[in-house]
């Protein structure tokens, strides 16, 4: 009995403590995918609306409605086309992805809308607008993406026309987008309007990518040499960096070699290929940019 009760006590502690975790990581998500969705709606007031940039997607399309209905909020626009493509898509989008979505396209709409009336009379040059309205947009997109978040809007189109035309995510995408902007060019009667926009969506997937992967300045080194133990031991002991070693074969000759791997930080790369220098003058070094490098000696496995 004594036994059966602790085992009790043991397995509550461990159901709270588990209810605990995903408590503070919806509340985490929530305050990301917000703080993001403030960064969007401050782009959309600050630089696309006043000289209405269509940049792609559901909030392009929306401004291009504001045009013609100018009672319409676009906030409230971008809502009203949302609701239909996340009602189509329940099914295809996992549970938390979905109220994470419907979340932050509902709070970046409202923070538009509540945003623009206290924009007015802030006036930037328009190619200057075009390019912050991408930094700033892209950031906050980013931010709400790593919060696993979405904004809807055409990817989810995207995804919807793919299955049906046979053609990729991307490419299906690129089309929406594209028939978006040259519809801006239609609406506002301008050329200059939709070369802005391409320059705005260009910059803001930029920085999607920037705000995801983050800014890494490390590089990865393959060293193919005869003197892989001598390499190996050198930069554990001079770089103070793990070394990750496999054998291969070459292509043409079939000979046999082991293959150092190792990752070190930008500022250690000229030490690097010193050492590999000083130990096979002979070796075949190749050295990449990597994206991003989570783990012991770098940043902390896990961080978003």
């Amino acid at each position: 009995m004594q036994f059966s009760t602790a085992t009790c006590r043991t397995s509550s502690l461990q159901v709270c403590d588990m209810t605990r975790k995903i408590v503070v990581r919806a509340i985490r998500d929530v305050v990301g995918i917000t703080i993001g969705c403030f960064v969007y709606a401050l782009s959309f007031a600050l630089f696309v609306i006043p000289h209405d940039l269509a940049p792609g997607g559901v909030s392009g399309l929306a401004i291009i409605v504001n045009h013609f209905f100018k009672a319409v909020p676009i906030g409230r626009t971008i809502i009203i086309l949302n609701t239909p493509l996340f009602l189509l898509s329940i099914k295809r989008l996992g549970k938390g992805f979905l109220w994470r979505s419907v979340y932050a396209t509902i709070i970046s709409s409202v923070l538009i809308d509540v945003i623009v009336p206290y924009t007015h009379g802030f006036h930037v040059d328009m190619l200057l607008s075009a390019v912050y309205a991408g930094v700033v947009m892209g950031i906050g997109i980013g931010i709400i993406f790593r919060f696993f978040g979405s904004t809807g809007g055409t990817d989810l189109l995207a995804q919807l026309l793919s299955e049906r035309m046979g053609l990729s995510f991307g490419t299906t995408l690129l089309i929406i987008d594209t028939i978006i902007i040259a519809f801006s060019g239609i609406a506002f009667r301008s050329v200059t309007i939709p070369l802005y926009s391409i320059v705005s969506l260009y910059i803001s997937a930029k920085a999607i990518d920037l705000v995801q992967e983050g800014i890494s300045f490390s590089k990865a080194a393959w060293v193919v040499s005869n003197q892989p133990e001598a390499i190996s031991n050198k930069v554990m002991v001079e770089l103070d960096r793990g070394v990750t070693k496999f054998t291969a074969a070459g292509g043409f000759t079939g000979e046999r070699k082991e293959v150092v791997f190792c990752i070190v930080p930008q500022s250690q790369i000229s030490h690097l290929k010193q050492i590999v220098h000083e130990v096979d003058p002979d070796a075949f070094v190749a050295i990449m940019d990597v994206t991003e490098t989570l783990g012991l000696g770098f940043k902390e496995l896990g961080t978003r």
